[in-house]
């Protein structure tokens, strides 16, 4: 289907390649146990209409190898300056404790630079073609509060993020209406959504809007196993895409 729409899945994936799997200080088991709470499980399958719509970037890899989410110069990343969470994460996710160690980060940021320059790639495609592309990033989040979080924050069922230069508002209403009934929130706890670095702050013919879904609303209480209520979220999805391509 040819459209403006592109999707963005930075979080859904859980691998770790093998040559760097001994970088970790985690046990074999707290670095599983890290990997799948702190995914954003199931969202690749949540989206995969919108994704075999639209087309997009899906990154197969642990947020724990390498997060595209973060900026690239650890300089610009509050996450790496206030928790050494960048784009290369140093600390652990379930309780602050060293991750690895960096000896293989310059080897690792290829990975990184790779999905970028896919983005940037995809977008302009989509330029080319519609004179406009908007960017739907695909996330979920735990209700659970992890030792660098907020815990007297209220979470939303659903967050919408966005940046005021590249809303794409007619998505973000579509969402909105699709989740009424539920308590939705903007910009918090999560603020922004990712533009492809080409273009961020640069082109106001791309935009981006950020969903989040909280786990609560698709999840068992042990943030894995989907409960009842997956089915339920999955056709919010599709709904989604059927107003979009309507319109």
């Amino acid at each position: 289907m040819n459209h403006h729409y592109l999707i963005h899945l930075p979080h859904s994936g859980i691998q770790i390649p093998i040559e760097y799997i001994d970088d970790y200080l985690l046990t074999k088991e707290e670095l599983e146990k890290n990997i799948y709470q702190y995914c954003d499980i199931y969202t690749d399958e949540l989206f995969a209409t919108l994704y075999e719509a639209f087309g997009g970037v899906k990154n197969s890899y642990s947020r724990l190898f390498f997060d595209p989410e973060r900026f690239g110069n650890d300089e610009d990343e509050e996450m790496h300056k206030r928790f050494q969470l960048g784009w290369f994460y140093e600390n652990a996710i379930l309780e602050k404790k060293q991750l690895r160690i960096n000896k293989n980060k310059a080897l690792i940021r290829d990975f990184y630079d790779k999905h970028h320059k896919k983005l940037n790639k995809l977008t302009h495609e989509k330029l080319e073609k519609h004179d406009k592309c908007t960017v739907i990033d695909c996330h979920s989040f735990s209700n659970e509060r992890y030792w660098f979080h907020d815990k007297n924050l209220e979470l939303p069922d659903i967050c919408i993020g966005f940046e005021d230069m590249h809303v794409d508002y007619h998505l973000v209403n579509i969402i909105k209406n699709e989740f009424s009934g539920y308590n939705v929130k903007i910009n918090t706890p999560y603020a922004g959504s990712l533009v492809p670095t080409d273009y961020w702050q640069k082109d106001k013919r791309v935009k981006s809007v950020m969903i989040e879904i909280n786990k609560k609303l698709y999840l068992e209480s042990d943030n894995i196993t989907k409960s009842k209520n997956y089915t339920k979220i999955k056709q919010k999805m599709d709904n989604i895409l059927v107003n979009l391509t309507d319109n």
